[in-house]
């Protein structure tokens, strides 16, 4: 009981540290509305959820993740980041920055089959390609593998599972609070800009100290 207690503050605590699926949702909501964002969420917590099953049945079979795996995800994630921070780059350059807000609140834009399914698969993109959960989550079953039995480890891979799907969730209903969404409205193209650089410094962290 103490060891999960010990990792599941320390998985709410690294969900509190921005990082690149935060500042994906962010964006999203600010350029595309809620309903889109949600499709982002669900595909970061199913990325989530994938990366959890392949840490636990991998370990089970190879004891250990393979050094010419992690490089190739190294390398996919730090490319991933820099192409996310040149979309939020160009999201800058417009003379009208595209905020979808109306009647002090979100515009909630008509969400078509192939929008829905590419807000699923930038979100899974994201959590996929996230060097900080493919990391986190490995350290996090190579400190239980001997421990915990795979009922116990499904247990708490649905517990961290569902705690990111519901984090993500309140962070996207405090930012459509009419006062917090109005000050990122004024403060929206230095958002990008953050954002942007937020993105590139976590490439470029990937690939020196990874």
């Amino acid at each position: 009981m103490e060891v999960f207690l010990v990792i599941a503050f320390t998985h709410f605590l690294a969900l509190l540290s921005p990082g690149p699926d935060f500042f994906l949702i962010l964006t999203s909501l600010l350029q595309k509305g809620a309903r889109y964002t949600y499709g982002v969420i669900l595909g970061i917590t199913l990325g989530n959820a994938v990366i959890l099953m392949v840490c636990i049945f991998g370990f089970m079979v190879l004891g250990n993740l393979s050094t010419t795996i992690l490089l190739v995800l190294k390398w996919m994630g730090a490319g991933y980041l820099a192409y996310l921070s040149f979309l939020c780059f160009r999201a800058t350059q417009g003379t009208i920055l595209n905020i979808t807000v109306a009647e002090n609140s979100l515009f909630e834009q008509e969400s078509s089959y192939k929008s829905k399914v590419k807000s699923l698969a930038l979100g899974l993109q994201s959590s996929l390609l996230n060097p900080k959960n493919i990391m986190f989550y490995s350290s996090l079953m190579l400190l239980i593998q001997q421990e915990f039995s795979l009922f116990q480890k499904l247990l708490m891979s649905i517990w961290m599972t569902g705690v990111v799907f519901g984090w993500n969730l309140l962070l996207v209903r405090l930012l459509r609070q009419e006062r917090v969404l109005a000050q990122i409205k004024r403060s929206a193209r230095g958002i990008y800009y953050c954002s942007s650089l937020a993105f590139i410094f976590f490439a470029v962290l990937l690939v020196v100290y990874s």
